[in-house]
C-alpha cells in the first residue's frame, strides 16, 4: 500500500470534524452514500452496502474497533468510523480520501452511523467477498466493479 494512501486514511493529530446541523448532515450523507461520482470506478457506498451487505458483524460495535479491511490493507489495528469511510474511499472506490474537515466526510459518517442502529449482520458478510470459494460472492454487486478482484492478492488496494 502506498504510504501516502495510508496517511490519508488516518485521522490527523489536530483533527476537528466539520460541525453542522445533524438533520442536514444526515440528509446530505444519504445522498452522498448513493453518489457514484465520488469514486473513480462507478461505485458508491450503497453499491457494496445496500441493505447492510458487506458490513461485518463488528459494524454493530461502537467505534473505534478492529475492522479486517483496515487491518489487512492499511495495517490499522483499530479505526474510527470516519477513518473507515476514508478507507472505503481510497480502496474499493479507488479515489482520494475526503477532506478531514469537510462537510462531505461529516455527512457520510453521520449517515453511516445511523445505519448501525438496528443493524443485523448478513450471514455472508463474515466471509471474504474476494475469496474464490465464497458462496456469497455471486450476490455481491461490487465483485464485477472491484478494482482489486483480478489481483493475485485478493482485495489488495491498488
Amino acid at each position: 500500500m502506498n504510504p501516502c494512501a495510508i496517511k490519508s486514511v488516518k485521522r490527523p493529530a489536530d483533527y476537528r470534524p466539520y460541525q453542522g446541523n445533524q438533520a442536514e448532515l444526515m440528509a446530505y450523507g444519504e445522498k452522498l452514500y448513493k453518489d457514484t461520482t465520488l469514486s473513480s470506478n462507478g461505485l458508491s457506498c450503497a453499491t457494496c452496502h445496500q441493505g447492510g451487505n458487506l458490513f461485518q458483524a463488528s459494524f454493530a460495535k461502537a467505534y473505534p474497533h478492529e475492522v479486517a479491511m483496515a487491518k489487512n490493507q492499511f495495517g490499522m489495528s483499530q479505526v474510527f468510523l470516519d477513518e473507515m469511510v476514508q478507507i472505503c474511499m481510497v480502496a474499493p472506490m479507488a479515489t482520494k480520501a475526503l477532506g478531514w474537515e469537510s462537510k462531505e466526510l461529516a455527512a457520510i459518517t453521520t449517515y453511516v452511523a445511523s445505519l448501525q442502529t438496528g443493524f443485523s449482520p448478513n450471514p455472508c458478510a463474515a466471509k471474504n467477498p474476494c475469496a474464490a470459494k465464497n458462496p456469497c460472492a455471486a450476490k455481491n454487486p461490487c465483485v464485477a466493479k472491484n478494482p482489486c478482484a483480478a489481483k493475485a492478492a485478493p482485495c489488495a488496494a491498488k
